[in-house]
């Protein structure tokens, strides 16, 4: 370890006793970093203008933010990506020290911290924040049955290429203008919308999340507008407050809204021009202040032309439209991003987590038809199968078949499986023929799009005949 030739500190409750200059220095160290790693407490070191300039493991291991993210990064962004919300240090500018509770960002507690603000010829220059493990113990290793499961909400975003987009969505949320997220299934919608509420209106706020491809035609008023009490058979004595009526003083974040029952359609219209909605079974309106967003994968578009979904709504939730590109149009973050989401997963295991050579450059050149959703479920694949080393024998096999020269597999023919719907009605036997070209083009192309390319429709056309 390389030797420090500055005058040593001690870390004390009088902030007069460190001098921010020699800290400046010590943080250039070869050797402080692996001093603050075999420290306990978490600790997060800051500039005058609240940057991260270092922080040790267990800080990584409370924040769930690895260094090479959060370096040079200010405190108010990485909030956004914590499992503890961060921002309360970046709003102490007074000189001295002072004790505070950061909330975790899964409700299940505070974290207390100590903040150190240190001065320069009378200017705050530097924060020194000490943090208090919770007490589930994030920073030790977890065993493989306790561990957390993978989900894109809780896994750090990369964010170069989608930094506009949200700062765009943070205004629009500020201001009251209507987003609508397009994009492919899996492209992390859901991940960019809750980002876009914490850094607008905050953690403290309501957000929910209803997916409304899940909810039946039959129970959709009951559930969106809630319901009182005798409302209809079965319905609890006291009612049930609706999704809208949960999300008030929030975010009502409708995914999916292209599947919505048309029948549905006026309804929400109706509340989305005056704010108020009225209980099945009731007889008053009520008024609810929240902040609607919507997202689908579907061409909205394409479905107003087609009558499949209601114009006029579809111009109340489109008042700012924000495309999400799919993973593979971002391919030169790919490496980054694969390493930041190894090395955030590597905080939890016992042993850590190292992609083979092989490994790491077919999931840098694999397409990720399903984009964010397919890497979180080849990141969870590797670290349930490989112990130190994941090798390709590790990833799932439509990424292997080709390597090394072994051909991919023959698309069947057409006339396949064509006794299974003989003697059925014309319409089934058309949607049977159309399946087996849907499945041949998805074979042959790369990606989705490409496919939806070379059968001559357009991509939302071909994930509804998809889902179909």
């Amino acid at each position: 370890m390389k030797r420090s030739k500055i005058a040593p500190f001690r870390l004390d409750p009088n902030p007069n006793s460190i001098d921010p200059d020699a800290l400046l220095k010590l943080c250039s160290e070869d050797g402080f970093q692996q001093f603050i790693d075999v420290l306990d407490r978490a600790v997060i070191v800051l500039d005058e203008e609240h940057r991260i300039l270092a922080l040790n493991k267990a800080a990584e291991a409370t924040t769930g933010i690895h260094r090479s993210v959060a370096c040079g990064v200010s405190v108010e962004v990485m909030s956004a990506r914590s499992r503890v919300d961060l921002k309360p240090l970046a709003s102490g500018h007074t000189i001295g020290h002072r004790s505070l509770m950061l909330r975790l960002r899964d409700e299940s507690g505070e974290v207390p911290a100590s903040l150190h603000v240190l001065a320069r010829a009378g200017m705050p220059c530097i924060s020194l924040a000490l943090l208090h493990l919770p007490a589930t113990g994030t920073a030790r290793p977890k065993t493989a049955e306790t561990r957390p499961l993978l989900r894109s909400d809780t896994l750090p975003l990369y964010q170069s290429r989608l930094e506009p987009l949200i700062e765009l969505g943070v205004r629009a949320f500020q201001a009251r203008r209507r987003i609508l997220l397009l994009g492919e299934t899996g492209v992390g919608k859901t991940t960019l919308v809750m980002q876009m509420h914490r850094q607008a209106i905050g953690v403290d706020r309501p957000f929910v999340h209803v997916n409304c491809s899940s909810i039946s035609e039959t129970l959709f008023e009951a559930e969106m507008f809630g319901y009182e009490r005798g409302a209809f058979t079965g319905a609890l004595a006291s009612g049930k407050p609706g999704f809208i009526e949960a999300a008030s003083g929030g975010t009502l974040f409708l995914d999916e809204i292209g599947d919505m029952p048309r029948s549905q359609q006026a309804k929400l219209l109706k509340f989305l021009e005056d704010g108020c909605i009225q209980p099945v079974g009731g007889v008053r309106q009520k008024a609810v202040d929240v902040f609607v967003v919507c997202a689908t994968n579907r061409d909205l578009a394409e479905d107003v032309r087609e009558r499949c979904f209601r114009e006029d709504l579809y111009y109340r939730i489109a008042m700012i439209p924000l495309t999400v590109p799919p993973l593979r149009e971002y391919r030169e973050e790919l490496p980054g991003l694969i390493d930041t989401m190894v090395a955030n997963l590597n905080l939890t295991r016992r042993c850590r987590l190292v992609l083979s050579q092989d490994c790491r450059r077919l999931m840098v050149e694999h397409s990720y038809p399903g984009n964010m959703r397919e890497l979180i479920g080849i990141i969870g694949r590797l670290d349930l199968l490989a112990d130190e080393v994941a090798g390709v024998e590790h990833l799932p096999p439509q990424m292997v078949s080709g390597l090394r020269g072994e051909p991919l597999q023959a698309p069947p023919s057409l006339d396949d499986d064509e006794d299974a719907v003989v003697g059925q009605p014309l319409k089934t036997r058309v949607k049977a023929y159309e399946r087996r070209l849907i499945e041949n083009a998805l074979r042959a192309a790369p990606s989705k799009r490409q496919a939806a390319r070379a059968l001559g429709i357009d991509i939302a056309s071909l994930l509804r005949k998809l889902q179909e």
